[in-house]
């Protein structure tokens, strides 16, 4: 079943159902927390807006039944980087965005529909910018943005929707900063603004406008380079090593090495230092220990860990979860 929300109806719904049931959660103009009734989902969207202007919308939820919202062209007039760690969704029918894509919205010249999947996890961050915002912000460097983001700066009408891309290493740990911010007052808002600025120079740094070719991973490579992955996330404990992985997939080292670079925007390493750091904050947030917690990603130490997470995230692990308490 599919429930289809039309102008601001969802939101509209999400506040008067904490109106009524967390009032508290609304109280600060700047930083409010939407929860989800239970016939509909579970989790929250948090809208918190900042003194340069920009607003963050965090989302952290899973919805019980398919849902799609309409907006019409004359609902949204700014900028929107969609950042989607754990997401599936659609936009005016498109492919199907999957996990750890961005993309770019432009302001609506048209309707639009914007559709989630019911029983996935939706964790995402967008930012929000008004068209003059986002213009200052480039405007001594418009000239070398690519084409497709030149022409929605322009107001072109046709171009609504900039080509998703695939979330870097660093955009990854800049949105779980952000998500898992252990700040409060001035030093919260500047760690959010400075760290929104961070991923939208990311963004621009990594989109393609198609004028640098790539070469490409024949089907069979493809396909061994994705069990690779496969098997680096079944053994977050004891991993292989580089050599004995390309062996279990029948590649060369080297080859292994390119391909999962091109596949996947990041080194072997990094990708499993990514999912161990994923597990472990998902192990923290059922308030595991940090030494079990240390163990189970396959670190030596709990010290070892530690020091990975803070660099990663910049926070330790007991305060990561002093965060995720908060936010509970």
């Amino acid at each position: 079943m599919t429930i289809t929300f039309q102008d601001g109806e969802l939101r509209q719904l999400l506040r008067d159902h904490v109106q009524h049931t967390q009032p508290e959660l609304l109280a600060n103009e700047k930083d409010q927390t939407l929860t989800y009734p239970d016939w509909l989902g579970a989790g929250y969207k948090r809208d918190i807006g900042l003194p340069s202007g920009i607003d963050l919308t965090l989302h952290r939820y899973h919805l019980h039944k398919d849902l799609v919202q309409v907006c019409s062209a004359d609902q949204s007039d700014c900028f929107e980087f969609v950042f989607g760690l754990t997401t599936q969704s659609q936009y005016n029918e498109r492919p199907v965005f999957s996990d750890r894509h961005a993309h770019l919205l432009g302001p609506e010249q048209q309707d639009s529909r914007w559709r989630e999947f019911a029983k996935k996890d939706y964790l995402a961050v967008d930012i929000h910018l008004d068209p003059p915002l986002l213009a200052a912000l480039v405007e001594s460097h418009s000239a070398r943005l690519p084409k497709p983001l030149q022409k929605m700066l322009a107001g072109d009408s046709e171009i609504s929707l900039a080509e998703p891309i695939a979330i870097t290493p660093e955009m990854q740990t800049a949105l779980w900063q952000i998500l898992q911010c252990p700040y409060q007052g001035l030093t919260k808002t500047l760690y959010l603004e400075a760290k929104s600025l961070e991923l939208i120079a990311l963004f621009l740094d990594t989109i393609d406008d198609g004028t640098t070719a790539k070469p490409i991973l024949h089907q069979d490579d493809l396909e061994r380079i994705h069990q690779a992955r496969q098997i680096l996330q079944s053994n977050l404990q004891t991993p292989p090593c580089l050599i004995d992985l390309a062996r279990q997939v029948g590649l060369n080292d080297r080859k292994l090495k390119e391909g999962f670079r091109q596949a996947f925007n990041t080194t072997v390493f990094g990708y499993l230092t990514q999912q161990r750091m994923e597990k472990a904050c998902q192990l923290l947030g059922q308030q595991r220990s940090v030494a079990a917690v240390a163990a189970i990603v396959g670190y030596a130490s709990p010290t070892a860990f530690s020091g990975a997470f803070r660099r990663k995230f910049g926070v330790t692990p007991k305060a990561y979860q002093l965060a995720s308490c908060r936010g509970a």
